[in-house]
């Protein structure tokens, strides 16, 4: 067992592994009286196309992730969902682009039946084709019902536009084409290469004694067998530099139009700790540039350019990297023309040293308070884990940036591959 102490941050961690390979992360907490734990995979829906480290390739179809998600919740021995509210804990799951992950938390001093339920019912698939099938329909249900959401439908038409190959353009759950064809050989064929105990890991944040807590995970493990598998890695085709489609219009019942500029920027394929402070300098001067610390931004809502409902977000990912702007107005053509030209203003855009160390304290207060929350921070963790860089040295490359690095990244960028996305109301058209 690894003792880790972050002194500054009044944090200590405690790690070990499983003869079986699973990683084991306790945070201790001992001023806390929750306990939250995670079990997660890295494994999400941009994990279709895979490859082995003996070169054996793996095809399966979209939504197959979260498709397992669904039927890891049931089991002979009756409804999980039940057996956890029972033991006083909540018991939830999510799939992402990049993860699975099945957590609880609890203010029960014994853990030690819902840490076992947890990865019990985790590493046990068992499922019949008559399972399957009656899923589809539950799924598939589940999409349309997004898919009916304005809000929703308008990022995932976005995506289909801006990418060509590259999974961001399809949604996490897949569609009814890709779910209908799912079988339980497939669910159990790709359970058994993203489910084994050396690709996923475990993390524990609780007031209990950590090698107590380490203690009741191995022997969890130990009564349990698993076949060797060869070490897994998620490969994409390659995606061209434009978008796929400028325009798109959707009708839909809504009352206000309402739009979406997408930007696909060239994605950031350099080390991990230079992309997270690309990712950094991007969303802080966007929103120094796009909001109300700007003077401009209250002319912007005076001359009607915006309103009250715009938006935007940026993401610097392993692969994609893009900007989107959000409204609802009635000149969509109109509104793409505002966000184009302002981009080019934003190229020149110096913000100030003020300005930055408004919004940096601010990020860095909401990074610190994640370590409050048991439950934010074992997802915080997970997800630092598998991108390599932890939550701390994320808060110092977040300290370190200057207006001169911002400024000099966001003159850098271009914005000429970009897409319209605009859902009316059907009487509209």
């Amino acid at each position: 067992m690894k003792k880790t102490e972050f002194k500054k941050y009044n944090e200590v961690c405690y790690e070990d592994v499983c003869d079986n390979g699973l990683k084991i992360f306790v945070w201790h907490k001992p001023s806390f009286k929750t306990t939250a734990c995670l079990f997660g995979t890295p494994f999400g829906s941009f994990g279709i196309k895979q490859q082995d480290n003996e070169n054996n390739f793996y095809e399966f179809e979209k939504g197959i992730a979260h498709f397992l998600e669904h039927k890891l919740f049931e089991s002979d021995r009756g409804d999980v969902l039940s057996e956890f509210s029972e033991l006083g804990a909540n018991v939830n799951a999510f799939t992402s682009y990049n993860e699975t992950v099945y957590y609880f938390n609890t203010c029960n001093e014994n853990i030690d039946v819902p840490l076992n339920l947890l990865l019990d019912f985790v590493q046990d698939l068992n499922i019949s084709d008559e399972s399957v099938e009656k899923e589809k329909g539950i799924i598939i249900q589940e999409l349309m019902m997004y898919m009916q959401n304005p809000d929703s439908r308008i990022y995932f038409e976005t995506f289909k536009s801006m990418y060509h190959t590259y999974p961001l353009k399809d949604d996490i759950g897949g569609d009814e084409a890709s779910v209908s064809k799912i079988t339980k050989n497939d669910l159990e064929n790709c359970y058994n290469l993203n489910y084994h105990p050396s690709n996923m890991i475990i993390v524990v944040a609780t007031d209990k004694n950590p090698e107590y807590v380490i203690k009741l995970i191995k022997e969890n493990q130990n009564n349990k067998k698993f076949t060797k598998i060869n070490k897994i890695n998620t490969i994409y085709d390659r995606e061209p530099s434009n978008v796929l489609s400028e325009y798109k219009l959707i009708t839909m019942d809504i009352n206000e139009t309402k739009c979406c500029v997408g930007i696909k920027l060239t994605p950031y394929e350099e080390n991990k700790y230079e992309r997270i402070k690309k990712d950094w300098m991007l969303n802080l001067s966007l929103e120094a540039y796009f909001s109300s610390l700007n003077k401009m931004y209250q002319t912007w809502i005076d001359d009607k350019k915006i309103t009250a409902y715009f938006s935007f977000e940026a993401d610097l990912g392993n692969g994609h990297s893009y900007l989107l702007f959000n409204d609802n107005c009635d000149n969509p053509e109109e509104f793409k023309k505002f966000v184009l030209s302002e981009l080019e203003n934003f190229k020149n855009y110096y913000i100030n040293d003020e300005t930055l160390k408004m919004l940096k304290n601010k990020n860095l207060g909401q990074l610190i308070r994640t370590l409050n929350k048991p439950e934010n921070m074992i997802v915080s963790y997970f997800r630092n884990y598998f991108y390599g860089i932890s939550i701390f040295e994320s808060i110092d490359i977040l300290k370190d940036l200057t207006s001169q690095e911002c400024y000099t990244f966001i003159n850098s960028l271009g914005f000429s591959n970009n897409c319209l996305t605009v859902i009316k109301n059907v009487e509209n058209e």
